[in-house]
């Protein structure tokens, strides 16, 4: 564990004393933290050795000025940004429960259930692309799945995380000031879940989020990704280049694989943006559709 992590019961700016560590990695560390009035919290921040404005912090900040814009019951929340001792610290809801790929581990989803925690995915980024932010790294590390409701009728509700690498698009990018970060030639993205117009590094909008959702669909209903492949550079020739398969070729007589859910994921992994669904509205609408058509 690296020595420049904080340590339990460490304070920082006087309001926060850690309470253990989420998760750490080259790059930065979550931690578990209480505010003074006993709530508990996420606290993120980039390594000290990388707090000189590096892509870590950049991340960071990125992430803590697009949450500002975004209030959403599937989006995990801002709830402050502190610099302390030359540290950058962003202080978010903390979402209790298990990552979409825990819940998953290599098995499917019951195809109803699936579609659920997709309507949701799709609200999420709906409200984001609505405020001017795409995600655009999708996928089900980046997934809670979390409980909610009265512990008489409890209900599954997903949190989007990490919007570390979001684009901002014109208002949003003028409202906070910041680049819409729009550079070409540079690939965005996790390979298995990548947008083909992203695995190209052109220029990207909401559409690519969709697609990145409809993989993750996918992966839940069939237990598999669209395309496997071992090599990250056959990865992404294939999202830019290969047809993905038919839900019927993967999953031969499965109960889900109707025309409606044919047309769902076809309609969401197209290759061109301009064939993929125009918007999580219109996605979400013939998502609809599939949930009806099967039992």
């Amino acid at each position: 564990m690296p020595s420049d992590l904080l340590a339990i019961d460490d304070r920082v700016a006087d309001r926060y004393v850690v309470k253990g560590i989420l998760g750490h990695g080259a790059m930065g560390a979550v931690y578990e933290v209480e505010s003074a009035d006993g709530t508990r919290h996420a606290m993120k921040s980039a390594l000290p050795d990388l707090q000189d404005g590096g892509e870590a912090v950049r991340r960071l900040a990125r992430e803590g000025n697009a949450l500002q814009l975004l209030a959403h019951e599937n989006i995990v929340a801002a709830i402050d940004q502190v610099v302390e001792r030359g540290r950058l610290f962003l202080v978010l809801e903390l979402a209790r429960g298990r990552s979409l790929t825990a819940l998953m581990a290599g098995a499917q989803v019951a195809p109803r259930r699936a579609l659920v925690l997709t309507r949701q995915m799709l609200d999420a980024v709906e409200h984001a692309h609505a405020h001017g932010v795409v995600h655009r790294d999708l996928k089900p590390d980046n997934v809670i799945v979390t409980v909610a409701g009265p512990a008489e009728n409890p209900f599954e509700r997903v949190k989007l995380l990490d919007f570390g690498l979001v684009k901002l698009l014109d208002d949003a990018a003028a409202l906070l000031g910041g680049s819409k970060m729009t550079r070409t030639g540079v690939a965005f993205g996790t390979p298995a879940y990548i947008a083909p117009e992203s695995a190209m590094g052109r220029p990207i909008d909401g559409r690519a989020d969709l697609y990145s959702i409809a993989v993750m669909l996918f992966e839940m209903l069939t237990g598999r990704l669209p395309f496997v492949e071992s090599d990250p550079g056959k990865l992404l020739r294939a999202h830019v280049s290969a047809p993905p398969p038919r839900l019927a070729e993967v999953a031969p007589g499965a109960g889900f694989c109707t025309p409606a859910m044919e047309a769902l994921i076809a309609g969401a992994l197209a290759k061109k943006p301009d064939d993929r669904f125009a918007s999580a509205a219109a996605m979400r609408a013939c998502l609809d559709d599939a949930f009806l058509s099967i039992s």
